[in-house]
């Protein structure tokens, strides 16, 4: 994995999952150290190409310059994942940068990060649609670590699973339909909202090297959340 710092080669960082329903394409770039981010307004799909370009311009970085890209793979959008993942197996393809991938499932488990989250228990949670809903169990050590791998699970069973000392990390769709029967297991629930790909250079996430056959998209409503 390449070392955030000063002196690395620029990083930059694309996500079209939109798991929080506020970002529908964000990209990060990571300089010297710092993260820079752009995001397309909500409500406004926008050109994730475009929007990458703009960011990159901005800063003085050639596509050349770009050492590493990150990307999370979903469960998410339909039409920004394709977009997301296609855009980024053309880099890959014509330029050989190395790509860092993860689920958005543990993407989403860093809104709830923070400095004393150490040994915390996460249970993000996306609607599936279908009477799914994707969800897995992260434990900060401090780096996420996946305790029960991600699935599309009935809400029962969601329910079934979580207990006292477990925290919910929910868009504001999921908390508003189902947060109370959430928060009846005993279980918190984290309320996350505008995570975009600047998530992808958080220290605490937990990213795999991933060459083009392995960047696969997985949707909110693909066949294994029936």
């Amino acid at each position: 994995m390449t070392a955030d710092g000063t002196g690395a080669r620029p990083a930059l960082a694309l996500s079209g999952s939109n798991v929080t329903g506020d970002a529908p394409f964000s990209c990060a770039l990571r300089l010297a150290g710092v993260v820079h981010e752009a995001r397309a307004p909500a409500g406004q799909r926008g050109d994730l190409a475009t929007l990458a370009a703009r960011l990159c311009d901005t800063h003085g970085v050639q596509p050349a310059d770009v050492g590493e890209l990150r990307l999370d793979l979903g469960p998410g959008s339909y039409t920004g994942l394709r977009v997301a993942v296609t855009f980024v197996r053309f880099l890959q393809r014509f330029g050989d940068v190395p790509v860092l991938a993860t689920d958005s499932l543990s993407l989403l488990a860093t809104a709830a990060l923070g400095p004393a989250a150490a040994g915390s228990r996460l249970r993000p949670l996306l609607d599936a649609r279908r009477e799914r809903f994707h969800t897995a169990l992260l434990v900060a050590e401090p780096v996420l670590r996946v305790v029960e791998p991600p699935a599309a699970l009935p809400f029962a069973a969601v329910l079934a699973r979580a207990g006292v000392g477990d925290t919910f990390v929910v868009p504001a769709a999921v908390e508003a339909a189902h947060g109370a029967a959430l928060r009846a297991t005993g279980a918190a629930v984290h309320l996350a909202a505008l995570v975009t790909a600047a998530a992808l250079f958080r220290p605490e996430l937990s990213l795999e090297p991933a060459t083009s056959a392995q960047l696969e998209p997985k949707y909110l409503m693909a066949s294994y959340a029936e």
